[in-house]
């Protein structure tokens, strides 16, 4: 089972947090993404992910990557086992995953990030240049994953320019698509 926590949105205090968070171990999950918002900006969210990796439940954050500070990336690639960094703003987006491509280096183990583009509803054409151009600026890069609103054809084209080294996902409603290496 996976579990999903907008703790961004619900602005709890620190106790109601941690409440929620023992109850969400309770339920043992195998993984918690944490969104919602800018979880970034939650006071105590370091402690929210340790209690969750403590249970031995990987921990997954959605962030837009604004509120992201070189302080927080060694934390962050060690504490989670995934971060998606949304491309809503794009700028905010570049900058949080050329932190995390350089957090990722100095590392000892390898550290999944990538950027999740399913929701991006303008700026299409910056997903061209970052698949030709930024993608292959950062070695560590993970995975791009696109929704199918680009249209098949956009996506593939997409799917094509990008690194061989990075896993291309097509979300749809029900399915992924991976882009055979």
């Amino acid at each position: 089972m996976d579990i999903t926590w907008d703790v961004a949105h619900a602005r709890l205090s620190h106790d109601r947090m941690l409440h929620i968070a023992q109850a969400l171990i309770s339920m043992r999950p195998e993984t918690v993404t944490l969104g919602g918002g800018e979880p970034l900006g939650v006071p105590g969210l370091f402690e929210i992910v340790e209690l969750f990796r403590d249970a031995g439940i990987d921990v997954v954050l959605r962030t837009s990557g604004k509120s992201l500070h070189p302080s927080m990336v060694r934390t962050l690639l060690l504490s989670c086992s995934r971060i998606e960094v949304c491309a809503m703003a794009f700028t905010h987006a570049m900058h949080a995953l050329h932190l995390l491509d350089i957090g990722a280096g100095k590392l000892d183990r390898h550290a999944v990030f990538g950027l999740d583009a399913t929701g991006i509803r303008r700026g299409f054409d910056r997903l061209e240049d970052f698949c030709a151009t930024t993608a292959f600026e950062l070695p560590r890069l993970g995975f791009i994953a696109f929704s199918d609103t680009l249209g098949s054809d956009h996506a593939q084209y997409l799917q094509s320019l990008a690194p061989q080294t990075v896993r291309v996902t097509v979300e749809t409603a029900n399915t992924s698509v991976v882009r055979a290496s």
